[in-house]
């Protein structure tokens, strides 16, 4: 069990759990310290599944990525499953697990309201400035003047999702229910049964390019892959409203490119943005920092006790249905084909 500081224990079903099986709980101080205690005799050569639970940006394992590319060969051959809380799963090698013939499980919809609700707040603020205005009431009240044409109400505007999963979803449907926005949304594929839950529809596109020009402000809510590293940048912000584009950020820092961002910023095809994930987290890039339309987040979107709740059901739920069934609830990858899904 790798347990964040962070986190929510259901002291009872983890009692019953110690009952039918031996729980380590982890305790290495590097990941060098992990791999050489997987090793033959060590205290994790014989481990038959792997747990990481809680907030994994909190504590001291915050830097720890025990699933990644270099760490996935020292797995011993005991390991049949590992399941992880949160819904990005980025941070491990899927297709080389998958080849070790091991389960890697994720928690979706855990964080569904805790991160809808942050994007939902960054949308507002990214049409109202309400971060900056609160900065002028703590510091320069006379700067907040500025605002009285710069400031729009999100009502009635067009707001496109990337990434219609179950985050994507809520978010949509909060900003239809509370401001009346207009959804667009892309992906992989058109969701049909997605669109039949909004009051007025849902505008499906195939590419992010063909969105932009038809929304005044853009959500990223889809996985971190290869294919959508920097998915927005120069290209993409040219195609902006003259008016301008509001940017929400809510799923991984590199999906945009900041540098192409400031330059949007300056020339006005991007006219505000909330980011509550960074290229270079803990860090912060500075100039973002100095833009007074830039409402800034410290990865902070899945933070809430719901979250940290339904990350302990799920992580029990899916090692619990594996040892029983030898399936999990909510796997990332299909073991028996052996490719990742």
């Amino acid at each position: 069990m790798l347990d964040s500081t962070v986190q929510v224990i259901d002291i009872a079903r983890r009692e019953a759990m110690s009952k039918k099986f031996d729980l380590l709980y982890y305790d290495c101080d590097s990941i060098e310290h992990f791999i050489n205690d997987m090793k033959p005799g060590g205290r994790y050569a014989k481990i038959t599944a792997i747990v990481r639970n809680g907030w994994h940006k909190a504590g001291p394992y915050a830097k720890l990525a025990p699933f990644a590319k270099e760490v996935v060969p020292h797995f011993p051959a005991s390991l049949k499953i590992i399941c992880s809380s949160g819904h990005g799963y980025d941070a491990a090698d899927i297709p080389a697990i998958t080849k070790r013939r091991i389960w890697y499980c994720n928690t979706p919809n855990a964080c569904t309201e805790a991160v809808a609700n942050t994007a939902t707040f960054m949308v507002l603020d990214a049409f109202r400035y309400l971060s900056y205005s609160q900065w002028c009431a703590r510091n320069d009240w006379q700067q907040s003047r500025s605002l009285g044409l710069e400031a729009v109400d999100p009502c009635g505007k067009s707001i496109g999702i990337v990434g219609m999963g179950d985050i994507g979803l809520a978010i949509a449907q909060k900003c239809e229910a509370a401001y009346q926005m207009k959804v667009h949304y892309q992906g992989p594929r058109r969701k049909p049964e997605a669109e039949q839950t909004f009051t007025n529809g849902a505008v499906y596109h195939a590419s992010v390019d063909d969105m932009i020009p038809a929304v005044d402000c853009i959500v990223l809510a889809a996985p971190y892959t290869k294919e959508t590293h920097h998915l927005l940048s120069t290209e993409q912000f040219a195609l902006a409203k003259a008016e301008g584009l509001r940017v929400v950020n809510i799923a991984r820092g590199g999906m945009v490119d900041e540098d192409a961002l400031l330059a949007a910023l300056r020339n006005g095809k991007v006219v505000g943005a909330g980011l509550d994930v960074h290229a270079n987290e803990p860090g912060v890039n500075q100039d973002l920092r100095n833009d007074w339309r830039v409402t800034l987040l410290p990865h902070i979107g899945v933070c809430s006790r719901t979250s940290w709740e339904n990350f302990e059901r799920i992580n029990l739920d899916n090692i619990e249905a594996f040892f029983a069934t030898g399936s999990p609830v909510t796997p990332v990858n299909q073991v028996a084909l052996g490719i990742a899904e």
